[in-house]
């Protein structure tokens, strides 16, 4: 190759990589991320209208669920940021048992108890707390079995939420407001510990004396099939009112 084509060929490269280096820099640039504080000022408003003017002043696609109704209640004294204002959002139909899920670039409204089925994050990380939403968290227990806190901690979730337990992984599945999770985190975190050596003596001594007593119970109520049985008074008939008639 003579030295006016290398030349050639080297302008020709430069001169693309510039122009790669510009549309790069310029679709950087391009991204844009709203400033703009938002009002978040609604007395006992209509949830759909909230939705409609959140999205009209973010340019955030909505597909809002026709069950979603309801009224909400937000007051702040100046003008929020978009990041604030849709945790507030979030929080406020949280309040009214609905949710909000993303597909692709939109954000669907559905009540909470539907959008378990849906498209929801999955994970074993503890999630953050903002915005408010429906999150499936499973955590790995390492000193309690599963079984135990599903039967005696089967209240922790919120009455949005459901919990279940894999016995043969020893891990448990909680579909649940983010906020919840974050509270059953710290449950568990105090409760998932080796036990001490006195309380489990304490603990054994307890279930011991619960079936004694609930075997003494039981051999009593096996007599007359758990009820002592009397002879009718006189002139009453099993089953009906004593007659004061005469």
């Amino acid at each position: 190759m003579s030295y006016n084509a290398n030349m050639k060929f080297l302008f020709l490269i430069s001169a693309f990589l510039f122009f790669l280096n510009q549309t790069t820099m310029a679709s950087a640039a391009d991204v844009t991320v709203p400033t703009t504080n938002i009002k978040m000022q609604f007395n006992n408003e209509e949830i759909t209208k909230v939705i409609e003017l959140y999205s009209k002043a973010t340019s955030q696609k909505f597909i809002v669920d026709p069950s979603v109704r309801g009224k909400i209640s937000i007051f702040n004294p100046v003008d929020v940021t978009a990041t604030e204002a849709f945790n507030q959002l979030s929080t406020a139909l949280a309040l009214n048992g609905f949710a909000i899920s993303k597909e692709n670039d939109t954000l669907v409204v559905r009540s909470a108890r539907n959008i378990q089925r849906s498209l929801i994050e999955v994970s074993s990380q503890l999630p953050s707390i903002k915005p408010e939403r429906m999150y499936t968290y499973v955590i790995q227990l390492k000193h309690v079995a599963v079984q135990n806190i599903n039967r005696d901690l089967r209240i922790i979730p919120s009455k949005d939420g459901e919990m279940t337990v894999l016995a043969s992984t020893n891990q448990m599945i909680i579909t649940d407001w983010v906020t919840n999770l974050n509270r059953v985190a710290e449950i568990i975190k105090l409760v998932d510990r080796p036990t001490d050596p006195a309380v489990a003596k304490i603990v054994d001594k307890a279930a011991k004396e619960f079936r004694m007593d609930r075997g003494l119970k039981g051999n009593k109520e096996d007599k007359d099939g758990g009820r002592e049985v009397h002879p009718p008074r006189k002139g009453t008939m099993p089953g009906f009112p004593e007659d004061h008639s005469q």
